[in-house]
């Protein structure tokens, strides 16, 4: 029987987050059609390519939950700096992004992300979405991609804050020319940036038409305390509650951070099956999550990272930031030592954050008739290897430079840490030459 592509002789991490070895993988027309044995899948196809993968794991793609593809070029500046840093750096860098530094920003951003497992992510919203759109498209990466919508902020740079009509005429336009395009892997989702930047007619006109069009609807919630008290000043209640008074809080409703979250925050979204997506290392500088009680509320959680700007594209250090703080807040007070294990942090990483993508059909776990979006990890390797449990030690210990092959849809995005789909060489040159410019047009230097 023909295929694709066979990955063959791995460790495999299966989709109740145990690893068993010596298994392959059969992939098909960008499809999982089958995982066992070696033995016996060896001799039963006749693949195209083949992997071969021993002493490799085989797990589903790092998926980030919220990220902001355009700040590659505003790595290294915020850190030390006060608050609120969104307003002083964030915003008028974005502002004057041309569609030039889109497109090198994203071919930065996806470059990162391959080189560090992302095999699919929620961009948090930004400008010049077509030339975003034709960088993904060639990376080979599965994205969720949304316009900057704001209309009730005097503060914002007039290029990002619109009228409501306008606002919701951009948004849908973009969905109805984009949204399924390239072989599937877009999705364009509505957003609204935050409950302080935007009205209350806005946002409840954007909960509709992410609804009537059975996509998802992007925003940052409880992330700081203006928001918070914005929301009680001018409405009487807590940021979510306001929200649920809109019917913007839905099952289709990714809600990026949720860090400062009351009790009854938590039980109005698990009432409306709201996905969250923490930060880790982002949310750090601002408090720690309740993400246990979250848990235990039975809410959907991922993890993102929120973009280079705040702690660059890596997974394996969100997790780590995320297990350490999660410990030291729920688990050293309430001798509570496993309150966020290896299973509950992977599948956060990976499954929980494909629910918030509303991909968790396709991706997120390696099982048949699923897309083939997976990562290779060299486990032979002096700081993971010999070890008492390999599921601990990945979380504890692993690095991107451990991840050698990326795939996704069916097809190898890198290769023995090689990246296939875009020039490496030449991206990283663009993006030196632009930055001193980027640090003289925002007065840096």
């Amino acid at each position: 029987m023909k295929c694709d592509l066979y990955i063959k002789d791995c460790m495999l991490l299966t989709k109740d987050y145990e690893i068993i070895d010596h298994q392959s993988i059969v992939i098909n027309n960008s499809f999982i059609i089958e995982i066992g044995p070696t033995s016996a899948l060896d001799t039963k196809y006749e693949p195209q390519q083949t992997i071969t993968a021993t002493d490799k794991l085989a797990m589903p793609g790092f998926i980030d939950g919220h990220t902001h593809t355009s700040q590659q070029l505003l790595r290294g500046r915020i850190s030390d700096e006060y608050p609120v840093i969104y307003r002083r750096f964030n915003i008028p860098y974005e502002s004057k992004l041309t569609e030039d530094d889109i497109e090198l920003c994203t071919e930065l951003s996806c470059l990162e992300m391959i080189k560090s497992g992302i095999t699919a992510f929620a961009d948090a919203g930004s400008m010049h979405i077509p030339a975003m759109i034709n960088v993904v498209d060639r990376s080979g990466l599965r994205a969720s991609i949304t316009p900057a919508i704001s209309d009730n902020d005097p503060t914002l740079p007039p290029n990002m804050s619109d009228t409501k009509e306008n606002a919701l005429k951009k948004s849908e336009n973009l969905f109805l020319e984009y949204n399924g395009k390239c072989d599937g892997r877009i999705h364009i989702w509505f957003q609204f940036r935050s409950i302080t930047t935007c009205t209350s007619e806005l946002i409840r006109e954007l909960a509709k038409l992410a609804a009537y069009y059975h996509t998802g609807l992007h925003t940052h919630i409880s992330e700081y305390p203006e928001s918070i008290l914005q929301s009680l000043n001018s409405y009487g209640m807590r940021e979510i509650k306001y929200l649920e008074s809109l019917d913007a809080l839905s099952p289709n409703l990714l809600a990026a951070h949720c860090i400062l979250l009351s009790e009854e925050d938590i039980h109005i979204l698990k009432n409306h099956d709201v996905k969250i997506v923490h930060c880790p290392r982002s949310n750090l500088g601002k408090g720690i999550t309740k993400t246990p009680q979250l848990l235990g509320e039975g809410l959907s959680v991922g993890l993102g990272t929120d973009g280079t700007a705040h702690s660059g594209l890596n997974m394996f250090k969100e997790i780590t930031a995320f297990k350490h703080s999660q410990i030291a807040a729920w688990g050293v007070p309430y001798s509570d030592y496993d309150v966020m294990d290896s299973k509950t942090l992977l599948n956060m990483a990976t499954l929980g954050s494909a629910k918030a993508m509303r991909i968790d059909d396709i991706t997120g776990t390696l099982e048949i008739n699923k897309k083939a979006d997976l990562i290779l990890i060299d486990m032979d390797q002096p700081h993971l290897m010999p070890t008492h449990s390999l599921l601990n030690t990945l979380v504890e210990a692993g690095e991107t430079a451990d991840i050698k092959d990326v795939i996704v849809d069916g097809k190898i995005l890198m290769q023995n840490r090689e990246v296939k789909v875009l020039d490496e060489e030449h991206i990283l040159s663009k993006g030196k030459q632009r930055l001193p410019k980027i640090a003289n047009e925002n007065g840096w230097n």
